[in-house]
């Protein structure tokens, strides 16, 4: 290289140096700011969304077992179809248990007559006592065979409840309106009583969303909303995403929480109440639940304005021309697009919204709004010269 490339080489290094990032030509040869994005900062609102994982539970699922042991003679409905209460829905044979029941009833008439005849026998015993026509002994032991002869007629009758109970549930119905599930059971079945299951019953009318919620997003939502209906602020809503991803239409409330936090997770356990009148939602199923909160009178601004350097986060003010590096803290929760800050900005501030990533500290800006009128005064300038 020759000595003139090399001045030249030289020069126009220094041109470069002495424009800084962020600068540019304009028509007069001089160096002018870069213009940026920029917003003044005021409080506004926004809406974050919270979606968290639920099983679904019908307000009440109920398992059905025997009462008594047998042979199954008829099963009564269709699987999955919906019944009400007291439906029936198997018959167990109930002869045994009927003859079971002939036979209560006939020890509770045998008990009943010899408690008539032992009372007749007290009576008697007494009046002749009273005339010294027998003992005392005589009189105390008709007496006392009045009063075995009172409890062997309430065991009787006793024994005659349980066997009317056990015949009664020969018949197994329905315990709460609902659909039934799948039942393996058919007739000729042989069923032990409390052991075998034979269907399942859920009321679906309404259903039950269990979800967990950890101790950061209970004390952020207790901040700023209410988890309990009744007391929680009007545009406080509940929703419920569908297992396909669709947002079912029926909104729903928090009715039921944890007392205690899980030692293992660190997380409570809340449930959700959503109505579920057409029996779109299943017991069983799974989907999310979807809390939406809005948070308003805070310092918001777009994400594009921040950039992190050693776990911190900073934007770029707007000082006196130049483009100033202000640490900030936010809001741990965010919508994806947008930040809330809740130190290190002030209302009326001016910060750089798009392109942080390309400035350093103390660079002169301009912002971008203000690029016509600065080209009209160039203009002007240029004119009057002429």
């Amino acid at each position: 290289m020759n000595k003139s490339s090399a001045l030249t080489t030289l020069a126009l290094v220094v041109a470069i140096a002495i424009c800084a990032p962020g600068c540019n030509r304009n028509d007069m040869g001089n160096y002018q700011p870069k213009a940026y994005p920029m917003m003044t900062i005021k409080k506004g609102s926004m809406t974050l969304v919270h979606e968290f994982p639920a099983t679904v539970k019908g307000i009440q699922d109920v398992d059905i077992y025997p009462q008594v042991s047998g042979t199954v003679n008829e099963v009564k409905f269709s699987e999955g179809q919906a019944v009400y209460k007291d439906q029936e829905l198997f018959i167990i044979d109930p002869i045994p248990y009927e003859a079971k029941l002939e036979k209560a009833k006939a020890n509770v008439a045998s008990a009943e007559a010899e408690l008539s005849s032992a009372k007749f026998n007290r009576d008697a015993k007494a009046s002749l006592y009273t005339k010294m026509a027998t003992s005392k002994y005589e009189s105390v032991k008709a007496d006392n065979a009045c009063k075995v002869a009172e409890a062997n007629l309430n065991l009787a009758r006793a024994e005659l409840k349980v066997a009317q109970e056990d015949f009664n549930n020969t018949v197994v119905k329905s315990p709460v309106d609902g659909k039934l599930g799948m039942s393996s059971v058919r007739p000729g079945a042989l069923v032990t009583a409390n052991t075998t299951p034979l269907v399942s019953v859920s009321d679906n009318s309404y259903v039950h969303a269990y979800f967990s919620l950890t101790e950061n997003i209970v004390l952020f939502l207790n901040k700023n909303t209410k988890l309990k209906e009744g007391e929680r602020e009007a545009d406080f809503q509940i929703k419920f995403k569908l297992a396909d991803g669709t947002m079912y239409d029926k909104l729903g409330e928090i009715d039921a929480e944890s007392g205690i936090v899980d030692s293992t997770t660190g997380a409570i356990t809340f449930r959700a109440k959503f109505p579920n009148p057409d029996g779109v939602i299943r017991s069983g199923g799974s989907g999310s639940v979807v809390i939406p909160v809005t948070i308003t009178d805070r310092i918001v601004i777009p994400q594009t304005a921040t950039y992190e350097l050693q776990d911190k986060v900073f934007v770029y003010k707007f000082v006196d021309g130049k483009a100033v590096s202000t640490p900030i803290k936010l809001l741990p929760f965010y919508d994806g697009t947008h930040y809330i800050v809740t130190e290190g900005l002030n209302v009326d501030d001016v910060i750089v919204t798009e392109g942080a990533g390309l400035l350093r500290d103390g660079t002169p800006v301009t912002r971008k709004s203000d690029d016509k009128v600065q080209n009209q005064s160039d203009k002007q300038a240029s004119a009057e010269n002429k």
